[in-house]
């Protein structure tokens, strides 16, 4: 039996990369956190008393983010400069 066991959950990881001032999209938290639900993250931010900001942004703006530190291809066809989707951040 291990008592003491730290968990490091990817929703903490999440929430504390927001907190350090960085925006998130869906896509980056199941990506770069394994979160399989990011919404429920923001909302637990909320719940703690964050003011959380939304915007969208174009997938290909969240793509180039995402492709500072990982590599990620998109399908041939896909317009991901014509796909919208959301970034959050907590507004200070």
């Amino acid at each position: 039996m291990v008592k003491n066991k730290i968990v490091y959950k990817g929703s903490v990881a999440l929430e504390e990369y927001v907190l350090a001032g960085n925006r998130i999209s869906i896509l980056e938290g199941v990506l770069l956190f394994g979160v399989s639900n990011p919404y429920e993250a923001i909302r637990g931010l909320k719940k703690k008393g964050f003011s959380i900001k939304k915007t969208p942004v174009a997938m290909a703006k969240i793509l180039t983010r995402i492709n500072k530190n990982y590599k990620v291809e998109k399908p041939k066809n896909l317009p991901v400069s014509d796909i919208i989707m959301h970034e959050w951040w907590v507004s200070k």
